[in-house]
């Protein structure tokens, strides 16, 4: 029988690969019901939405449902941008990108009820 960790990392992989920005929910649940500290939360829930993106990058473009240029276009900017943002990170405490995280996922969670409700109005008044 899955522990309740373990089933918390599955229903949140499973949410990733539908879609939901489940890494930020991941990281929440890490800080609070798990004895890990900031910094190794964070790195882990990186590794948790490395795989779970991976795997639904790989299902997605085989169903053609991904467009493979913007893809590369993406990584290209992607990853340099994240190796500077760790850098970054590195240069300030740890309170401040605690705080800049939390700041980064209320605005995330704004803007993404936003765009449902233009989507929703949008389908509703063609």
């Amino acid at each position: 029988m899955p522990l309740p960790h373990e089933f918390a990392a599955l229903l949140l992989s499973v949410l990733a690969g539908l879609g939901v920005g489940s890494g930020g929910l991941f990281l929440i649940f890490l800080s609070a019901a798990t004895s890990l500290q900031g910094e190794t939360a964070v790195y882990c829930n990186l590794l948790f939405f490395i795989a779970a993106a991976s795997s639904s990058a790989v299902i997605h473009l085989r169903s053609k449902r991904l467009d493979s240029p913007f893809l590369l276009r993406i990584l290209l900017l992607g990853i340099p941008s994240a190796l500077l943002g760790r850098a970054v990170s590195a240069l300030l405490p740890s309170w401040i990108t605690q705080i800049a995280l939390g700041i980064f996922l209320v605005f995330s969670g704004i803007f993404s009820l936003i765009a449902a409700k233009k989507a929703k109005d949008t389908v509703s008044h063609p």
